[in-house]
């Protein structure tokens, strides 16, 4: 039983890491750092069986069929949208509803990346999951440095967060 929490709690803390993660890529108009060189997962390192590389390659393939699809669609919504707000003439029930569909359809390429991630590590045994895992917690970590810098450049495990949780539970700060 203990195990099984284990990975399941493993695979939640996984999901919740690619899901800020590709969120924050989303965000910032880059829609995938899959496709866009700014990868995050080199799957090369994961000392992949043949059959599991023949598997990656083909989830990849599907994967840049979908972004290569979607992306420029998007990208001339956008333009169109630009250029819709850049005229006062615009009726503004066409922007909202471009901007709308635009939203619609990064929601749609975010739920691609997803799904093909989780194919993707569905296809791993338990050690490479966690060798992902890791990847993917110091791509999150770097991306949050970088775009916010000064703030907190390391992070802390888990019991030491604890720890100062518990310090501040039994001193409570005067201003609550």
């Amino acid at each position: 039983m203990p195990r099984q929490w284990c990975m399941s709690r493993i695979r939640n803390v996984h999901l919740a890491m690619f899901s800020v993660f590709s969120m924050a890529v989303i965000s910032q108009g880059n829609v995938s750092a899959f496709a866009d060189g700014e990868r995050c997962v080199d799957w090369t390192k994961l000392n992949l069986s043949p059959s599991q590389k023949t598997q990656i390659e083909g989830l990849e393939g599907q994967w840049n069929k979908d972004y290569n699809e979607l992306k420029p669609v998007i990208q001339d919504e956008q333009h169109h949208l630009t250029r819709l707000l850049a005229d006062h003439t615009s009726d503004p029930v066409e922007i909202m509803s471009v901007q709308q569909s635009i939203a619609r359809k990064k929601e749609q390429l975010n739920g691609l990346a997803t799904a093909n991630y989780l194919k993707k590590r569905a296809v791993l045994n338990d050690n490479q999951q966690y060798s992902l895992e890791l990847m993917v917690r110091n791509a999150v970590a770097l991306r949050q440095r970088a775009n916010s810098p000064g703030g907190q450049t390391e992070v802390m495990p888990d019991h030491i967060q604890s720890l100062m949780q518990r310090v501040r539970n039994i001193w409570p700060s005067q201003g609550n």
